[in-house]
């Protein structure tokens, strides 16, 4: 019962780290489970990049904010805030790292630990946003391409209108002559 307590307690973890992440546009998350290599002094590497000081910065910051605010939990080690290069959140068994992407690539951390177990984290809500800005995005092209069909209506209309109205133009004014000629 215990070990399902702490496996519940790393998935809320792990959930509320992608959250942060994704919601700073966080790029190629990959969850490094090192559980089965001896000598390994944690349990999860979570790694991702950004492709500026600030986006690595801003990243970070969401990952500790929300994991205080929900979790209650302070990394129980962090550094790398100084250049915003490649920051550490040291959450005990769950390492997060975020790198800038050129840092990334140099130092290549998730090839360091090529035994691990790595899965790619990839977002599902941006998925549903883009199925539904796809969806609107023909229905505002329909909602244009009908007001044309309709003026093109209202112009044809207008055009025997046009025509019309000369000829009744003159119907008036033979009514107002027949009033007057009574």
């Amino acid at each position: 019962m215990a070990k399902s307590k702490l496996r519940n307690s790393t998935e809320l973890l792990f959930d509320t780290i992608f959250d942060a992440m994704y919601e700073k546009k966080a790029e190629n998350i990959l969850l490094l489970d090192l559980t089965k290599i001896k000598g390994a002094n944690f349990d999860y590497f979570i790694i991702t990049h950004g492709n500026s000081t600030t986006q690595v910065n801003a990243i970070a910051e969401e990952v500790r904010r929300k994991v205080k605010t929900f979790l209650r939990m302070n990394p129980a080690h962090a550094e790398g805030f100084q250049n915003s290069e490649w920051i550490l959140l040291d959450y005990l068994d769950v390492v997060v790292h975020v790198f800038q992407h050129e840092v990334r690539e140099h130092y290549q951390l998730e090839n360091l630990w090529a035994d691990a177990v790595i899965t790619p984290i990839i977002e599902e809500i941006p998925v549903k946003r883009t199925t539904a800005k796809k969806d609107t995005t023909p229905t505002k092209k329909v909602a244009k391409k009908e007001p044309v069909k309709k003026s093109t209506k209202n112009n044809e209309r207008k055009s025997s209108k046009s025509t019309a109205k000369p000829a009744t133009k003159p119907k008036p004014k033979s009514k107002k002559s027949a009033t007057k000629k009574a």
